[in-house]
């Protein structure tokens, strides 16, 4: 009798046992379902007026026009840096190119060689792969969220070398300089040729039931400007000049592989667990005269070329905003996406939540570095090499310091900053300079 209550009582236990790490075990699979998807999307150059929700009069971007409707927009958006690559580096690491180290997108190669040249592409190798090995040591959020279980996909724009070295579980571009890589190389057929990876990447996680995050770093509305005929037909009868119809062309042709992903996770169920995150790595106003070239905007400290608008979406969960006035930055990038995903942001990452306006609102503060395009890795430890300007927006005020002279705007009067007040507002200008010489001494 005794024997058998005992025998009774084991088993019992068993099963409660059992069911115990069934519960603990479902529940678990059940959190980690409730991760949200990520899909960052990522514009390269393009002027922070040229969207429909940015009231352009021509431009037809509907697929961006709904998500930023849908989420919490910021007009007042702005890059790191007005170059590609320190933008880029900005942006997955939550930190400002002078901290990177990444502050071009070339390594100053030695006179008399070009990294174009064959002959030269063993030294640009040795050269290049110096130049990344700063990121390499760096926390990002890509790292993080494949840390916490993510698949992560890479397509489109990436200059880091392997993407699978920097946190991504599946990539497009393959980053190996002795092929032909450099800032994407296969990459850079997303969303201009193809969609297929991003919706197999899709595909596959569903089926694991594993959450995902997409870098849609697509080359557009970058040049070439050559969209199908269908779009520019669309704008060669309403724009100035044919080189500003092909770019607005490219615009468009941005827009529709965004709708391409917005209609496939829908198609899947991933629509309603997925946050979009938007912005542009730099500006670009279209030179009226020559096709693919910029005027006054890429690589230099203007409005024009560092201002961008800046969205977070996800649909029934975030309250959709529009702010007007607040000040935000890429470098919030990083924090917001792990903050949405449930994981601490590195102490380093200075980035505020785009979700939390408020706070936005209380620090309304951002900041630019710009650094020549040719980085000499020599001198990287010297912040002044290869400077060509620092800036500060402070509200509505902004200051431009290159080493030469310092520019004062009033952004609420004149918007594409053209002039000067510095002379007539000395005390402001020096309160903005003693910000910006903090802000660095802060590395």
């Amino acid at each position: 009798m005794g024997t058998q209550g005992t025998q009774i009582s084991m088993k019992t236990r068993n099963k409660i046992c059992c069911f115990v790490l069934l519960v603990i075990s479902l529940a678990g699979k059940s959190v980690f379902a409730q991760q949200p998807n990520v899909v960052f999307l990522l514009s390269d150059d393009q002027s922070w007026t040229d969207y429909g929700f940015m009231d352009h009069p021509h431009i037809k971007t509907p697929n961006i026009d709904q998500l930023a409707g849908a989420g919490v927009l910021y007009e007042r958006g702005y890059v790191t840096a007005p170059l590609c690559r320190p933008s880029l580096a900005s942006i997955v690491t939550g930190l400002y190119p002078h901290q990177t180290r990444i502050r071009g997108n070339d390594p100053l190669m030695p006179q008399g060689t070009n990294w174009r040249d064959k002959e030269c592409r063993p030294l640009s190798l040795k050269m290049r792969n110096r130049m990344t090995e700063p990121m390499l040591h760096q926390q990002s959020f890509v790292k993080l969220l494949k840390q916490n279980g993510y698949a992560t996909l890479q397509t489109g724009k990436w200059w880091e070398g392997d993407p699978k070295d920097h946190g991504f579980t599946d990539a497009m571009t393959h980053g190996d300089h002795m092929r032909g890589g450099r800032h994407g190389d296969k990459g850079l057929d997303i969303g201009r040729t193809t969609m297929k990876p991003i919706f197999d990447f899709v595909d596959k996680a569903k089926d694991n039931k594993q959450p995902f995050f997409i870098w849609y770093g697509v080359f557009l509305p970058h040049a070439p400007h050559n969209a199908p005929d269908r779009l520019y037909n669309k704008y060669k009868d309403i724009a100035p000049n044919e080189p500003t119809a092909r770019y607005w062309a490219n615009v468009q042709w941005l827009d529709e592989g965004i709708g391409q992903i917005i209609e496939h996770l829908k198609q899947s169920g991933q629509y309603e667990n997925t946050i979009f995150v938007y912005t542009c790595d730099n500006g670009w106003v279209q030179d009226p005269e020559k096709k693919n070239r910029s005027v006054r905007s890429k690589r230099e400290p203007v409005e024009a070329g560092i201002r961008t608008p800046i969205f977070i979406t996800q649909e029934g969960t975030i309250r959709p905003i529009r702010d007007a006035e607040t000040l935000a930055s890429n470098i919030d990038i990083a924090t917001t996406i792990l903050s949405a995903c449930g994981i601490e942001a590195p102490a380093a990452m200075k980035g505020l939540d785009l979700r939390d306006p408020e706070s936005l609102k209380q620090r309304n503060r951002v900041f630019v570095d710009v650094y020549e395009h040719d980085s000499d890795l020599d001198k990287l430890d010297d912040l002044q090499n290869g400077l060509k300007a620092r800036v500060v927006i402070d509200g509505w005020d902004k200051l431009t310091a290159t080493p030469t002279e310092k520019q004062l705007f009033d952004l609420k009067a004149d918007p594409d900053d053209r002039n000067n007040l510095a002379a007539q507002n000395p005390e402001r200008l020096s309160e903005l300079s003693q910000l910006i010489e903090q802000w660095v001494s802060k590395k």
